[in-house]
């Protein structure tokens, strides 16, 4: 029953560990043409990268990040804002 329980735990843990817990976002803004052709502007938000926040062997904390396949781009405005926050799960 123990090894059971601790081999249940140890591969809970590990598929914990690989979902990533931070998000880097980059609000896009751009212009939406309207049936009438008049330009509005508007934003969305892309995703960029993952993370997982992991410790070296130093003890300080950092996030590795994953590669991106959406290029960093400035918005209409000339603009790059890109944010970082961490991702919760509900269990």
């Amino acid at each position: 029953m123990t090894n059971t329980t601790q081999n249940t735990a140890t591969s809970t843990n590990t598929e914990n560990e690989k979902r990533p817990n931070w998000r880097l976002v980059q609000e896009k803004a751009y212009f939406k043409t309207a049936r009438k052709g008049q330009s509005t502007k508007a934003t969305k938000t892309i995703e960029l990268a993952v993370g997982w926040k992991k410790t070296s062997e130093k003890g300080i904390n950092y996030i590795s990040w994953s590669d991106s396949v959406i290029p960093v781009l400035p918005d209409v405005d000339g603009r790059i804002v890109t944010r970082a926050f961490e991702i919760t799960y509900d269990n």
